[in-house]
């Protein structure tokens, strides 16, 4: 570990013994493929529900997975929803703003998972594909 230039040194990382698709056969770990694969399907399963839409009544008091579409409905409050008074309106534009930032980053944040998922799924079949080349 490197020491700390200014603040805490880094975390050594230490994965849990039985993390999903770490395997140790007694000749040191490895990574079981098809396990990393159930675990990247169970995700995108996560991730569907997620992509969903949002529901007929868009009820503050309404509660669900928080699909992108729920949060698009449930965050988008501004100045006409809080008041025209001078504090709600304030308000309501801090909200509205809020609401843009935030509702773009959680799309983002969502798509950048598929990605990871993908990249983990083409890694495993590119590794696969070169031992098989190699022991052929």
């Amino acid at each position: 570990m490197r020491p700390a230039e200014n603040g805490s040194p880094v975390p050594e990382l230490e994965l849990a013994k039985d993390f999903p698709g770490l395997e140790d056969d007694g000749r040191g770990p490895y990574i079981d493929h098809s396990e990393v694969r159930a675990v990247v399907s169970r995700l995108r399963e996560q991730l569907g529900s997620l992509y969903g839409n949002q529901p007929a009544n868009m009820s503050a008091t309404w509660s669900g997975p928080g699909t992108v579409g729920e949060v698009a409905g449930l965050g988008n409050v501004g100045p006409g929803e809080t008041g025209p008074w001078e504090v709600a309106s304030s308000f309501g534009y801090n909200t509205a703003r809020a609401y843009e930032v935030f509702g773009d980053s959680y799309t983002k944040l969502i798509d950048y998972v598929e990605k990871w998922a993908e990249a983990v799924e083409r890694a495993v079949a590119n590794y696969e594909k070169g031992h098989a080349d190699s022991s052929a």
